[in-house]
């Protein structure tokens, strides 16, 4: 089994979206949309985002529906369930009522129906401090999903340089950090990458929203003020500073995914929709979903569950 954590530095870089539509593309199971070949592996998803639950909204579940659900992710770290009790009955499965809409839309035969989100609770007055000890809690709950035969783990982490940012880098065979192409987002990420590889992690980068699609593919209000001044930075930015250059350094490991064009384009989803795409038959071609894809295909090859 391989651990995948999904890690922004800053916020406002397409984090879940991307590990919501990862985990979706690892666990295709037929050839629909931006799945190319299915790549059929047994896959969980983990929103460890407990300050700012959201994983669930991909899958176009409500926050309502999760508040109602009698055991999350907090309350597995703060009660100290039993890990096996959890990865058995705390789950939301492709195959369950609550997965509705994200069915109707095109996965319903498309997705294996082992998929499975371990959701946080989005409750910001939930008050939840956290420790050491909830490393060691997630730790056995990943063994317990190892146990029971997932491929892969996928760890929707917090932004920045937190507690459980931290832990879900730790625990993460694979990095991969995403970030927009602003001096912060790129600045921030570049130190973060370095310092991960002086650990000896695996770390790739993943730069959303670049470059802009022009106005021509009608993702945009033609005219949209600043729209042709943000395009020039996104494409100026990464050419001054020196992402380009480590990169082209770096491109058989941390610049693979930039230094060879599949970057996620729209990841943000300008266009309006913040779900899982890869397997909307509706918007084959787009971008974006066909990254999701190639980024799923690529884990896939290069680190093989074992």
């Amino acid at each position: 089994m391989k651990v995948v954590t999904c890690f922004s530095y800053k916020g406002g870089s397409g984090r879940t979206v991307a590990s919501g539509n990862i985990a979706a593309a690892l666990a295709s199971s037929q050839k629909v949309g931006a799945i190319e070949r299915p790549l059929n592996y047994k896959v969980a998803l983990l929103d460890l985002d407990v300050f700012s639950a959201g994983t669930h909204r991909v899958f176009e579940i409500s926050n309502a529906s999760i508040q109602q659900r009698e055991f999350c992710i907090q309350d597995y770290l703060m009660n100290q369930i039993e890990p096996g009790a959890h990865a058995r009955g705390c789950g939301i499965r492709f195959s369950d009522d609550i997965m509705g809409d994200f069915a109707a839309r095109g996965a319903a035969g498309n997705c294996r129906e082992d998929l499975t989100l371990f959701p946080a609770k989005p409750d910001p007055d939930r008050r939840f401090v956290v420790a050491k000890y909830h490393e060691n809690l997630l730790l056995e709950l990943i063994l317990e999903l190892e146990k029971q035969g997932f491929d892969y783990v996928i760890l929707d982490g917090e932004a920045g340089i937190r507690a459980m940012a931290d832990i879900a880098i730790r625990l993460a065979d694979v990095v991969l950090m995403l970030f927009r192409l602003t001096w912060q987002h790129i600045e921030g990420s570049l130190n973060v990458a370095r310092a991960l590889q002086m650990k000896d992690k695996i770390v790739y980068l993943l730069p959303s929203c670049v470059p802009l699609v022009d106005v021509e593919d009608g993702l945009y209000q033609e005219g949209a003020p600043g729209l042709a001044e943000l395009k020039r930075e996104t494409e100026r930015i990464p050419r001054i500073s020196s992402l380009n250059e480590f990169t082209r350094e770096k491109s058989e490991d941390i610049g693979y995914f930039w230094t060879n064009g599949t970057c996620i384009h729209d990841s943000l989803i300008l266009k309006g929709g913040e779900r899982i795409l890869v397997y909307d038959a509706l918007i084959e071609g787009d971008r974006a979903a066909s990254d999701y894809y190639h980024i799923a295909r690529e884990l896939s090859v290069r680190h093989r569950p074992g």
